[in-house]
């Protein structure tokens, strides 16, 4: 099991360096060939399409739970009622969505765009609801290879995704325009959910869709676990995806450019630490399906997770500012200023991910829903105000605040209640992570600009030289070390099979 988790760790980093790797290459080239009006419109359609693929009312976590623990009995029959089953409760999922979609596309003005780029807005969403759609019918196969602990064939196909994706932008933008980024994405989402359809039956051949195998009684399991969420999965998505139409509203669609620079680099931290802790979700199911205790777990993989956050976002505010302006021009300095508050919330909200995962294992996710709706009340108003105070660093900062309050706090409250763990220790090492951010990216941004380093060599070579001390530093200020022991010997016990394999 510690193989093929730390197997799916590498491919899940791998993936995320590929997707990383080629956002840095396509987002200037982007900029550069729509102009940021244009590319803060296809930020903004992009967002709109998140909207419909994480209105999933929570029933991906309850597919996943459910072929756990089917393979967990190696009932074959059960885990073919599940997919079918699911299959069809995402294609009903996946029709509503697009129809509130296309009826959305009725009433434009609530995207805040206006003028010439409003009808491309809405052309584009109507042909892109067939990705909508695809990605609901998608979600059983992940549930499925989540079961199977193969986030590695997740991670291969997306980055495959990536690739196709990107390549296909180079070759049709300069020609078809906006337009061109929307072939590339269709034709790399069909390429890899065919292949994942290919590979889910290679990996389990008795895998089969029957309609005789849908059940009213697992949908009904289906709805009893995942009821709570329901509301939570729809609030989380109105949340996480207000900014851009705040920003439209308040603002312009370059301004929503400016933010999705910063953005996306916090986006991309926080996908690497999901590579890291995101395997353990499966692992929470079988101990709480056992009902064993999971403090060591949830200890451990806290830990991690403040260390691998950590790093990274020391490395964003020490490099940030440099990075931003070689990348994307002066014009988008400000974005730097963003990024100070955006990642103090990426800190925050990834702090009790493995206690978000620990609840959901144990169907003790009731009242998460209620905090979703708290968080939402309070940031979209505060947000509002703050923007209008302070622009784009309001908006920041509201999140930064929502995110202290709510995720260091009141969330870790809720899992105390079910939960009698000692938490103190993971405390200690959030405050010594926020320190060490915020002294070592600050100070290190500072020096850089003292040396002048202003161009993608000294940037480079200064990154190679401090990388490896923040890493130093971060492993002897957050681990302790017991744990650098276990993830020392991981490591090496995946050296020793590789070199043994060659």
């Amino acid at each position: 099991m510690k193989k093929l988790l730390l197997k799916s760790s590498i491919f899940r980093f791998l993936e995320r360096a590929i997707v990383v790797l080629t956002s840095l290459l396509l987002t200037p080239y982007l900029i550069s060939v729509l102009g940021t009006t244009n590319y803060g419109l296809w930020i903004l359609i992009l967002s709109i399409l998140g909207w419909f693929n994480v209105v999933d009312l929570g029933f991906p976590q309850a597919v996943q739970r459910q072929i756990v623990q089917a393979l967990e009995l190696k009932d074959t029959q059960r885990v073919n009622m599940i997919f079918s089953t699911s299959l069809v409760l995402f294609a009903v999922l996946g029709f509503a969505s697009v129809l509130i979609m296309v009826g959305l596309t009725q009433v434009p003005a609530v995207f805040g765009v206006t003028g010439p780029e409003q009808l491309t807005l809405v052309h584009i969403l109507l042909v892109l609801a067939v990705k909508v759609l695809w990605g609901f019918l998608m979600n059983p196969f992940h549930g499925f290879f989540a079961g199977l602990l193969r986030f590695d064939i997740d991670a291969n196909l997306s980055s495959l995704n990536a690739i196709v994706k990107a390549l296909l932008v180079f070759w049709l933008i300069s020609d078809l325009n906006i337009w061109g980024a929307v072939v590339a994405t269709l034709a790399a989402d069909v390429i890899t959910n065919l292949l994942k359809v290919f590979y889910a039956k290679r990996l389990f051949p008795s895998l089969s869709f029957k309609i005789s195998l849908i059940n009213l009684d697992e949908i009904k399991s289906l709805f009893a676990y995942s009821k709570h969420l329901v509301l939570n999965g729809i609030i989380n998505t109105v949340g996480s995806r207000a900014a851009p139409i705040i920003i439209t509203k308040l603002f312009d669609l370059p301004s929503l450019a400016i933010q999705q620079i910063s953005s996306n680099l916090v986006m991309h931290g926080q996908a690497f630490i999901g590579t890291i802790t995101g395997v353990f979700s499966p692992i929470y199911n079988k101990m709480a399906a056992k009902k064993q205790n999971m403090e060591n777990i949830f200890v451990q993989t806290t830990t991690i997770n403040i260390f691998v956050s950590t790093v990274l976002n020391i490395s964003l505010l020490m490099f940030g500012k440099v990075f931003i302006v070689l990348w994307v021009g002066d014009e988008f300095e400000y974005s730097y200023n963003i990024l100070c508050f955006a990642v103090f919330s990426t800190i925050c909200s990834g702090f009790n991910t493995s206690a978000n995962s620990i609840l959901l294992a144990q169907a003790n996710h009731k009242l998460l829903s209620a905090i979703s709706f708290c968080i939402v009340a309070f940031n979209i108003p505060m947000s509002i105000y703050l923007g209008l105070e302070y622009g784009l660093i309001g908006i920041a900062m509201s999140g930064a605040l929502t995110n202290l309050i709510f995720n260091i706090y009141v969330k870790m409250a809720l899992f105390r209640h079910y939960n009698n763990y000692k938490t103190k220790a993971i405390y200690i090492q959030l405050f010594t992570s926020i320190f060490l951010v915020y002294c070592l990216g600050l100070s290190g941004a500072y020096a850089l600009e003292y040396f002048a380093i202003n161009t993608w060599l000294t940037l480079i070579v200064s990154g190679a030289i401090t990388f490896p001390f923040i890493i130093l530093i971060c492993w002897f200020m957050l681990l302790n070390k017991p744990l650098r022991v276990m993830i020392f010997n991981l490591l090496s016990d995946k050296l020793n099979l590789g070199k043994g394999s060659e």
